[in-house]
């Protein structure tokens, strides 16, 4: 999905954790979540906890808990302060849940979470991480091990093989078909063709994909588009009217309207922040 020219297209985060000998867990700040994710859509090995902070300080943030080999599928709209992605190895995790007295466990994806106690524990860590380790492995180690449990006791179901094992099902069939939107986002698609690219019953479709992405398919749809749109204006190549048809409105209007829903901001504004942020060198 990434356009040349991008000011997106950035591989390296603000901060990381990998000098400070963290076991088995990871954090990194970002400008922006399109940076921590530049091929959107993509699988990640390990277990993600993902923190946007869009206000000083946790007056406005969501938190994304996403499972190991999963599709980091969630659309961010919102101009970011940070971003923190937290990568846990899901070999810690299934350590501490057998500590703790259970078997295996598999997270389950939550998206726009408002968790007060997993974002200060996320501060905690990004204040060390700021800080350079400078409180010692004990605290840091005491920290990881906070997070996860509180993962383990909020956001996890049974792994496989256990009584719960059914919970999350379906994951991979809204997998494909937010797939199957993104590679349709110029046509007027149907909720037919989503439930079909998903191979489920249109109303097991509708309820399941709500349950899953916390939005109707209609409204990810517009998401999605508006997502793509930002890169689109950000790579220049195209006018707000092409760009418009390109990813499937009606009309500029009906593309106007719903990017400022979504992110406050007109289409005209927004490049006009962007065109502003490269005379200015900044991103």
């Amino acid at each position: 999905m990434q356009q040349s020219g991008e000011a997106y297209a950035v591989s390296h985060p603000v901060l990381a954790s990998d000098s400070l000998g963290w076991d088995r867990i990871r954090m990194s700040q970002w400008y922006s979540p399109q940076q921590a994710f530049v091929t959107s859509g993509s699988e990640a090995s390990k277990h993600l906890v993902c923190i946007h902070c869009t206000s000083y300080y946790e007056n406005y943030y969501t938190i994304h808990v996403i499972p190991s080999h999963e599709a980091v599928l969630c659309p961010w709209e919102r101009a970011s302060l940070y971003f923190l992605k937290i990568e846990i190895e899901p070999a810690l995790a299934d350590e501490l849940a057998c500590a703790s007295g259970g078997g295996p466990v598999r997270l389950t994806r939550q998206y726009h979470v408002r968790d007060p106690k997993l974002l200060q524990l996320g501060l905690w860590m990004f204040e060390e991480l700021r800080g350079g380790g400078a409180k010692g492995t004990v605290y840091a180690e005491s920290l990881v091990r906070m997070l996860v449990l509180h993962l383990l006791h909020h956001y996890a179901a049974p792994g496989e093989g256990d009584a719960g094992g059914a919970t999350g099902a379906g994951s991979r069939e809204i997998d494909q078909s937010i797939q199957y939107m993104r590679a349709n986002l110029e046509r007027d698609i149907s909720l037919v063709e989503l439930a079909g690219a998903a191979n489920l019953s249109l109303s097991h479709f509708i309820r399941l994909f709500k349950q899953q992405t916390g939005y109707p398919p209609h409204h990810f749809l517009i998401r999605l588009r508006i997502e793509r749109s930002k890169l689109l204006i950000r790579s220049g190549q195209a006018g707000l009217k092409e760009i418009a048809v390109q990813i499937g409105f009606a009309d500029q209007g009906h593309f106007t309207r719903s990017f400022k829903r979504i992110t406050g901001l007109t289409p005209m504004q927004y490049a006009s922040g962007i065109s502003g942020d490269r005379r200015s060198g900044t991103r």
